[in-house]
């Protein structure tokens, strides 16, 4: 905390004409005139040191309503302002530092505190688009009763909030199961029938004697038990294209500003599928699955989550991938369609990026892996000719003929909506939907 002492414009020119005073009456000789301009000199000089020496204190604690909010939400700031000293302060100016992006100041008049009293300030920051924010530091500019001595005082103390993708309701089906046993099973007995040293394990004390695997005790010189039954977990795999190339935006138009927060998945598609990745992904972990995550060629292996929070603190801070192709994830995209449900939320597509998708899916896989292709030329407003198939639709084509199962999204098309299509193998391109 830094701390700085200056003279109000009451006090410096209380100051100017005691000096002032002082002078003249040197010139003219006249003694009470030379008093009372030292008188009116000294008052902001003692005054000065009074609240030096008073060690006038001022302290500070901010509070967020919530720390966690999603994409659109608002989050109040609680400024708790104390006067710790015996001293009364003057009027407060408080102004707390807003996160980089949003316009305007947070700048409060508090009145006097008497000494020992607390206030608390609240303001509100306006919806914000997805990411870490930072809120302060506060800085304070305060006086003494009289309004002669100004001191300001700047604190260091930041909070941070996050703002996750917002979660659609996802209509109440299952997700896809994968063709694994843990996508079917719901538990496995593991050393209940076998010998091999993958259902045992080394005994602990207070383990049941009864539990001895006699053979791997024998086969490796050490007591060896039996594990007990655990429950096998579904593993689902979330494939999210967030590279430059694969997506568009566009600004807002000026007529459709208004009170109400814009959604940012209405201008950006990337918005779009990182949103529908997140619902995705927590409606699996809703239903019991383990999820994988599979971003781009800046992670090498599939992130796993188990809980919600992890996984919206993942995509809250999601930045868009440099990378030209998925051919930098060619081997996570492999290995997720094999050992687990694969669901990818996908946007632009090259000739390469097809090829690569078509040929992943195992021979002989009961369920297809899924995919909510997003036509993100209709993001930027740029409608296909009536007579000519747009790439989009070509690449679903290619890739419904390899196994997969692809819906089409345009631009204003919810995701519960998509969603649903797809669950229901319609692969049609759906029509756009004004409502949320």
């Amino acid at each position: 905390m830094s701390r700085r002492l200056g003279l109000t414009t009451r006090a410096s020119c209380l100051l100017a004409a005691g000096v002032t005073a002082v002078l003249c009456g040197i010139l003219l000789g006249e003694t009470d005139l030379v008093r009372a301009g030292v008188l009116a000199a000294a008052i902001p000089l003692v005054a000065a040191v009074v609240v030096h020496r008073s060690r006038l204190q001022v302290a500070n604690r901010r509070g967020l309503e919530p720390r966690r909010v999603a994409s659109g939400e608002t989050v109040t700031v609680n400024l708790t302002v104390s006067n710790r000293s015996v001293l009364p302060t003057g009027a407060l100016m408080l102004e707390d530092q807003l996160p980089a992006g949003v316009t305007g100041r947070a700048r409060f008049v508090v009145d006097s505190l008497s000494n020992r009293e607390s206030r608390t300030i609240s303001y509100r920051i306006p919806a914000l688009g997805r990411g870490r924010y930072r809120v302060g530091p506060l800085r304070i500019r305060l006086g003494d009763s009289f309004r002669m001595i100004e001191l300001t005082r700047s604190f260091s103390t930041t909070t941070e909030f996050l703002v996750t993708p917002r979660i659609d309701r996802l209509p109440a089906v299952n997700p896809p199961r994968s063709d694994d046993p843990g996508g079917n099973a719901g538990s496995h007995s593991v050393g209940s029938h076998g010998a091999d040293d993958a259902s045992t394990r080394e005994y602990r004390i207070g383990d049941d004697l009864r539990k001895i695997h006699w053979r791997s005790t024998a086969r490796t010189g050490q007591l060896m038990v039996r594990q007990a039954e655990r429950p096998w977990r579904a593993h689902s795999t979330v494939l999210l294209d967030v590279r430059r190339t694969a997506h568009e935006s566009r600004r807002p138009a000026p007529e459709t500003a208004g009170p109400d927060p814009v959604d940012e998945r209405d201008n950006n598609s990337l918005e779009w599928a990182i949103s529908a990745a997140a619902s995705l992904a927590v409606q699996a972990v809703h239903a019991g699955r383990d999820v994988g995550l599979v971003v781009d060629s800046q992670q090498p292996v599939r992130t796993q989550f188990t809980d919600v929070d992890s996984l919206t603190t993942q995509l809250a801070v999601l930045r868009e991938s440099p990378s030209a192709g998925l051919t930098g994830i060619a081997d996570q995209i492999r290995s997720a369609a094999h050992e687990s449900a694969l669901v990818a939320v996908l946007g632009r597509l090259g000739a390469a990026d097809v090829r690569l998708l078509a040929e992943v899916l195992p021979r002989g896989r009961s369920t297809p892996a899924m995919a909510l292709l997003l036509d993100v030329d209709s993001w930027a407003g740029n409608a296909p000719e009536p007579d000519r198939r747009s790439s989009t639709e070509a690449a679903a084509a290619v890739l419904r003929s390899s196994g997969w199962r692809v819906q089409v999204v345009p631009h204003g098309t919810p995701l519960a909506y998509a969603w649903q299509l797809l669950l229901a193998g319609a692969g049609v391109r759906t029509q756009a939907v004004a409502a949320r």
